[in-house]
């Protein structure tokens, strides 16, 4: 699908990958229709995007006050062509440590808060027969990471889900892509409490995602890595499991031993 003259919705686009999507949508001639929790960030991305749409403040996690949102947005900017499902919240830690509360909240932000922006949209592009929808995922999603246990739980849902719609609105001329990033240069760590401090693999930026974005609508392409080498770890992962466990347990060797000695 074409971007020039669509309408884009892109939510948790206060920042990081979901400030890049808007910006790269906008470059090609869409409209941005931005949704994130806090509006004072929203009006700053939307006055960078030479006010190329319109913003609407909700938490995805509520479906009530999302809906609001997403009808305010399409009043304003007319029907809407693509979904870029962005929101999302980490947690990092070992699972014994984990609250109730963040399993919860984790749950309803990156599950939840994804089933009910495409729910919303989904049934007006199903009418016009046209749309693109596209979840960002993880590679969390498709190689469980050790010490994210409760957060790659969540991007394999939304992997999951990716991959049966996909075939669900096929028939009705809708498209739909999961793209997959490594660590993101963002203030995502920040975040969940626990800043990136790994040397490998080295983080990417926000704006190298949103190039996959738009890649992934403009040539309708069902999944794709940032960085790209990241999928032959997923073909590793699927042929020879014992290689891949071998693998993380190199990597996350250190993490592991700190944990051990706590216990």
């Amino acid at each position: 699908m074409e971007l020039h003259d669509r309408v884009v919705i892109v939510t948790g686009a206060s920042r990081g990958i979901g400030a890049a999507v808007a910006s790269a949508v906008v470059a090609k001639g869409a409209a941005a229709g931005l949704i994130a929790r806090t509006g004072g960030d929203l009006e700053d991305v939307l006055a960078q995007l030479g006010h190329r749409g319109a913003a609407a403040t909700a938490d995805v996690a509520d479906p009530v006050a999302l809906a609001r949102a997403i009808a305010a947005l399409e009043a304003e900017l007319g029907p809407i062509d693509v979904l870029v499902a962005n929101a999302g919240i980490g947690a990092y830690g070992p699972f014994a440590d984990i609250e109730a509360d963040e399993m919860e909240r984790l749950v309803k932000v990156n599950v939840l808060g994804t089933m009910y922006v495409i729910r919303n949209v989904l049934p007006g592009m199903i009418a016009r027969r046209r749309g693109h929808i596209v979840t960002i995922g993880s590679i969390a999603g498709r190689i469980g990471s050790p010490f994210e246990a409760a957060y790659s739980a969540t991007k394999f849902a939304a992997v999951g889900l990716t991959e049966a719609l996909a075939v669900e609105v096929e028939p009705y001329g809708i498209g739909v892509s999961v793209v997959n990033p490594g660590p993101v240069a963002s203030s995502f760590g920040e975040a969940r409490g626990h800043p990136y401090d790994r040397d490998r693999p080295k983080p990417v930026a926000p704006a190298q995602v949103a190039d996959a974005v738009v890649d992934a609508i403009e040539h309708d392409k069902r999944e794709l890595y940032v960085p790209h080498w990241f999928r032959p770890a997923v073909v590793v992962r699927h042929l020879v499991p014992p290689m891949l466990r071998w693998g993380t347990r190199r990597s996350f060797r250190d993490e592991l031993a700190a944990d051990g000695a706590t216990r």
